[in-house]
């Protein structure tokens, strides 16, 4: 405290709401790192921290000097019911802490604020949680509109809005919120590693998964039914021998789709890479001839694979979801499927690899859009004035 003191500089004291099922602040710290600090820049030396998050468990853990956190427990089915009790406990966190400001990754936390206060509230809008939740089905459908009712008052309570996709902007208004608005898409982390990977680095993962001579597909996703990557590998029955489905990512749903793979008849064309350091990523793009983006779930933002993908100059094909159709100019920085069919997804694959020009078109176009895109990232630590 001293030295923020002697230097002339006023520290800030950050409450930060959070939701973590992964355990990352028990197992894989440096996940939340990558996303917090990296991927929205909201951490700083000369800042306090004090982390309120949902999770699996009731722990007070010190990572890092100026970051304290506070585990919360409960779980994804119970956490509407354990919202009363989790306002209660920031009622208690902001009268012990005191914030300056209050920083919201996940809208829907927002509205456990009480109106008292004299601090801001920054939020940030990266996906529709309310479609999301419907999109399963079944008792969910009436979860999603119990989520709509938290979004709007998790809005009134917000000072100023980050957002990184235009249809967010729009789902935002709609919801009658007043306040600031800041269009953010995110940086592109360690992309500057994209750059360092030596030939040396290629010829290893060639040899390594005998891609040699190979086609290349690759999909960066957690592997979780609504990225539905169960689509792509279904697909590569109507696609020739040389095509191989690289996935890199961990998740429940793998068991199944390696035995979804064996059924098919597949298996040896589908290389499960598991988890992999984010600037190792880049390896893979490096290789990878055309990058697949399947998803059922009709709620992200701006997802960081496509604009890695366009940086990459990788071309992607992406499924039939209005998301998508925001995004992705058709045949312009992107392909856009017209429906879930394996055997289109296949066709749209072979015509793109196979037409030199539209696939240099698409590379070129996706790559100067993305450069257009990150000049307007902002680091949420520049808020915090």
């Amino acid at each position: 405290m001293e030295d923020f003191i002697n230097k002339g500089v006023k520290m800030k004291k950050i409450l930060v709401l959070y939701q973590d099922w992964d355990n990352w602040f028990l197992n894989s710290y440096e996940k939340f790192e990558h996303w917090f600090k990296e991927k929205d820049g909201a951490y700083s030396k000369d800042n306090e921290y004090y982390i309120l998050s949902l999770s699996t468990c009731n722990k007070i853990l010190k990572p890092e000097n100026n970051i304290t956190v506070e585990l919360f427990k409960s779980s994804p089915t119970k956490q509407l019911f354990d919202l009363i009790k989790f306002k209660k406990r920031l009622k208690e966190v902001i009268n012990e802490f005191k914030p300056d400001y209050i920083y919201v990754p996940f809208l829907y936390l927002a509205s456990t604020i009480p109106k008292d206060r004299n601090f801001k509230v920054i939020s940030f809008l990266r996906d529709i949680t309310p479609e999301m939740i419907k999109g399963k089905g079944g008792i969910r459908k009436i979860l999603g509109n119990i989520f709509y009712i938290l979004d709007y008052l998790a809005l009134k309570k917000t000072d100023i809005l980050l957002y990184n996709a235009f249809h967010l902007k729009e789902y935002a208004l709609k919801m009658r919120y007043k306040g600031k608005l800041i269009f953010c898409p995110r940086d592109i982390t360690d992309k500057e590693y994209f750059n360092e990977i030596s030939e040396k680095e290629i010829i290893e993962i060639v040899r390594k998964y005998n891609l040699k001579n190979k086609r290349i597909i690759l999909t960066v996703a957690r592997l979780t039914p609504e990225k539905n990557i169960e689509m792509g590998i279904k697909a590569l029955r109507f696609l020739p021998k040389d095509y191989v489905y690289i996935i890199v990512g961990e998740g429940r749903d793998e068991k199944r789709l390696v035995n979804l793979a064996k059924k098919l008849g597949v298996y040896d064309r589908v290389v499960f890479i598991g988890y992999v350091k984010h600037k190792e990523i880049w390896k893979y793009y490096k290789v990878a001839d055309v990058l697949w983006l399947l998803s059922k779930s009709n709620f992200e933002g701006i997802p960081n694979v496509i604009m890695e993908s366009w940086y990459s100059k990788t071309p992607v094909i992406v499924s039939n979801i209005k998301v998508f159709k925001y995004l992705i100019k058709n045949y312009k920085t992107g392909i856009v499927l017209k429906s879930w069919d394996e055997k289109e997804l296949a066709e749209k694959t072979e015509e793109l690899l196979k037409n030199n020009k539209l696939y240099k078109d698409i590379c070129e176009n996706g790559w100067k859009y993305v450069n257009e895109l990150i000049r307007h990232h902002i680091d949420v630590r520049e808020l915090f004035r």
